[in-house]
């Protein structure tokens, strides 16, 4: 069997609310993603999602998926995994973006490869650890009362924790924390993701302090940048909550180092940031060996690459928090069918071989972009 058809489609995808995080980016109201779909000359197809939203370069990322790695591995055999992604590695070598690439082909191969086996994905993961993978719900910036609401509707829907994005002026955090925590009850912990906003450890510090004042906080989420473990550690030994480490976790070798640093409580492993199913999988094997906690995060992924992380999520051997994969729920409709089931704050993982899903061709044509 071999790799006869590789297409990419290049996608605006409209979402519900612009995204407003901590790091000084412009908004988002819509998701500039990624298709691939590989076809074998027997006519088994895999398929997998381009996923990033800042920086945004996801049609970018789409022309080289298309140019350089297409022609790469056509002719190849989808079924030798380890011979396609080094194909794939050799002509990403040194690229930065090359994590999101990857993942999106190597999504597409297990598909395929699910598809020609008649199993789920999740069993060339492990197997099936759970039925399903709990959720929490995150809430964009915007005003107090709107985040509160937005808060309260979550408890009421079954999601089981709440993310809050901070990192504006002090006194505007302060204010949102204070009117999530009053409309969601004192008892629920919150989780508060800076996204690197704070620029030094006593600025940290104190941001934390009083946060921690008008509410329980779970953990604070990458509090600063990505490569400052050193002053994450130094954080973590004055915080009065966990830390928890994203943007500094992007990698097996990230994790490596944070862990040897002692610079995080809590991982959060992106599939799409790893570089693919296999390797946040790695994460999560070495994050367990370490007693480190690890969740799965999201690039507000559309159902494709939920789908995705849905299979990860019940295989992991240990996942006691729950995770933040509901992208499908910031779309107005979503790119396959059927879309990933999320139900009273649980994620279940598609039925049927592979990941489960098929494109949706409707909605394909409704947000193609030419490029």
């Amino acid at each position: 069997m071999k790799i006869v058809q590789t297409e990419v489609f290049a996608i605006r995808a409209p979402r519900k609310e612009q995204v407003r995080a901590g790091t000084g980016t412009h908004s988002v109201s819509a998701s500039e993603f990624g298709i691939v779909r590989l076809e074998t000359d027997d006519g088994y197809e895999g398929l997998g999602e381009i996923s990033i939203t800042y920086p945004r370069i996801g049609f970018s990322l789409c022309h080289a998926a298309r140019r350089l790695l297409g022609p790469q591995i056509e002719g190849m055999d989808p079924l030798a995994l380890p011979q396609v992604l080094a194909a794939i590695d050799n002509a990403l070598k040194g690229e930065l973006s090359a994590p999101y690439l990857r993942a999106a082909f190597e999504m597409a191969l297990l598909d395929l490869a699910g598809r020609y086996y008649g199993v789920p994905v999740y069993q060339f993961l492990g197997g099936r650890a759970r039925e399903a993978v709990p959720l929490a719900w995150g809430i964009y910036q915007k005003a107090p009362e709107e985040m509160a609401a937005d808060a309260a509707n979550a408890v009421a829907a079954g999601f089981k924790a709440i993310k809050l994005k901070v990192g504006r002026a002090l006194e505007e955090d302060v204010a949102a924390v204070r009117a999530v925590a009053q409309a969601v009850g004192g008892e629920l912990p919150l989780r508060l993701d800076a996204n690197m906003s704070w620029r030094s450890v006593p600025e940290a510090v104190n941001a934390i302090g009083a946060l921690a004042a008008e509410a329980k906080i779970a953990w604070i989420e990458q509090p600063l940048g990505r490569d400052n473990t050193a002053g994450m550690r130094m954080l973590r030994q004055r915080s009065p909550v966990p830390i928890m480490a994203d943007e500094s976790v992007q990698s097996l070798g990230d994790a490596y180092r944070v862990a040897r640093e002692e610079a995080a409580d809590v991982f959060n492993v992106y599939v799409v940031e790893a570089g693919g199913l296999l390797a946040a999988s790695q994460i999560f094997a070495l994050a367990r060996a370490l007693d480190i906690p690890c969740i799965l995060g999201s690039q507000a992924e559309m159902g494709l690459g939920t789908a995705a992380a849905a299979h990860l999520g019940v295989a992991v051997a240990d996942l006691p928090y729950p995770c933040e994969t509901f992208g499908p729920l910031r779309y107005a409709a979503d790119i396959v069918v059927p879309s990933p089931r999320i139900e009273q704050g649980l994620l279940h993982v598609p039925e049927g071989p592979g990941l489960g899903v098929e494109l949706d061709r409707e909605t394909l044509r409704e947000w193609l972009v030419e490029e």
